[in-house]
């Protein structure tokens, strides 16, 4: 898998579990810790450090998951607290990455 495919298919299950009503923060340490468990563990310390310290949106930007501009924007939609607006925020930046490979 390209690291394009890897960050869109990280991104929506980050979106399904957030969507299963998960807080955000669990369901993002959760996927952390799948994703440390396929050998990328070692690219994904750094997250789980971020999350810890500076939040959701901080970790997603340690992990390369979302650049400087999305991560101002998500972090709006983090504060919002509404599951589903973040769940749909992060599938749409998931499509976006899906669209860099077409």
């Amino acid at each position: 898998m390209t690291p394009v495919t890897d960050k869109g298919r990280f991104l929506r299950a980050l979106a399904y579990e957030i969507r299963r009503k998960r807080p955000a923060d669990e369901a993002l340490a959760d996927c952390i810790d799948k994703e440390g468990r396929g050998g990328r563990h070692r690219s994904f310390r750094e997250a789980s450090a971020a999350l810890e310290s500076d939040g959701f949106v901080a970790a997603l930007r340690a992990a390369g998951m979302v650049g400087e501009e999305a991560s101002a924007v998500l972090q709006i939609v983090v504060e919002a607290n509404d599951h589903r607006l973040l769940a749909s925020a992060i599938d749409t930046l998931a499509d976006f990455q899906a669209n860099q490979t077409a």
